[in-house]
């Protein structure tokens, strides 16, 4: 069982949760600041200074975040354990130059790196996974058969599921109805393909029809956690969960109810602050992490000020569960998290 932190509340300015962007419900509640910090600030100016982060997942105290344009890794501990390291750069000596989202396969002890998009020697255009041993030693890479149509958009986040005595990998399409440009910015269709592990690549076995109430115009992340499943929108700055059901008729059926929606939070205008979430981890019950990518040069500053960074967040009182357990097992934070609350402000 991972670990989680002590979580302290972050100062709210004035008016925060009062307005929310249009096309968002005034009901929504809105996720609470724990600390954020850029990821140059993290690594002290090692490595490279541009870093777009694009997924993460959090094990055993740590988090590991991957990047879309550089093939290595961040491991970055998250509780204050004996003998713990600072945050370290590994080189992931994959097929890949970058990864969309990275996600853990506890009972085989393997990591799963995403490629978002590939051509295949045929032609096709499909998702493609490398897969890492416990130490990050390459093994193999794998298509994800599911081809992607001319224009759109590929996989944006990786998940294990067991189900039914089966061992799934999912794998979540960017655009609504796994469709690009206009057509995938409809709201009310996201999907979930699901895949089977096969001789050499991974065999399609279903698609998860996420509730049409969801109301993203696109998909960025992807996590399982304590029987629920949430999803991540960059353009909506918000996050969906919704609950797996114990007993499901089939692996497509296996989301219960509409689920919930819980925004980031927004300026005393309403508007978005967090406009490139791209990566997601929920750490204990209320936590949850959250990296981002590179700002756009057309983007507000308000955004820019918020990208290439590591953000902890927690469920204000109108978002928790009122189902879940209350036993969180909250522990002391390490040096690495200290970190992120202090680091209110980027220091770039």
């Amino acid at each position: 069982m991972d670990r989680a932190f002590i979580l302290f509340p972050a100062k709210k300015p004035a008016g925060m949760q009062e307005k929310r962007d249009p096309g968002m419900q005034d009901s929504l509640p809105v996720l609470e600041l724990v600390g954020e910090a850029g990821i140059d600030d993290l690594l002290e100016g090692a490595g490279d200074r541009r870093h777009e982060a694009s997924g993460v997942f959090f094990k055993d105290a740590y988090l590991y975040i991957i990047f879309d344009d550089d093939p290595h890794l961040l491991r970055m501990n998250a509780n204050l354990t004996p003998g713990a390291t600072g945050p370290e750069l590994l080189n992931l000596d994959g097929t890949a130059e970058g990864y969309e989202d990275i996600t853990y396969d506890r009972a085989l002890a393997r990591w799963y790196c995403l490629i978002e998009a590939a051509t295949t020697k045929s032609g096709e255009v499909m998702p493609r996974v490398d897969e890492f041993d416990e130490s990050f030693s390459f093994i193999r890479s794998s298509w994800l058969e599911f081809p992607l149509k001319s224009g759109n958009k590929g996989f944006e986040g990786i998940a294990v599921l067991d189900h039914g005595g089966n061992h799934f990998l999912l794998g979540l399409c960017e655009g609504n109805n796994c469709k690009g440009r206009s057509k995938g910015a409809k709201p009310g269709n996201g999907r979930i393909q699901v895949f089977l592990s096969g001789n050499e690549n991974w065999k399609h076995a279903g698609t998860i029809r996420l509730p049409g109430t969801i109301p993203f115009q696109d998909y960025s992340s992807l996590d399982i956690h304590d029987g629920k499943i949430t999803v991540l929108s960059q353009e909506s700055s918000a996050l969906w969960t919704g609950r797996l059901r114990q007993e499901p008729s089939g692996i497509e059926d296996i989301i219960e109810g509409n689920g919930t929606i819980v925004l980031f939070p927004r300026d005393e205008k309403g508007r978005i602050l967090y406009c490139n979430l791209e990566g997601l981890a929920w750490a204990g019950e209320e936590g949850v992490f959250v990296v981002s990518d590179k700002g756009k040069a057309d983007q507000p500053k308000r955004c820019r000020r918020k990208h290439e960074g590591v953000h902890l967040f927690r469920l204000s009182p109108a978002g928790r569960d009122t189902d879940s357990d209350p036993r969180y097992g909250l522990k002391e934070p390490g040096d690495s998290i200290r970190k992120l609350m202090r680091g209110k402000n980027y220091r770039r």
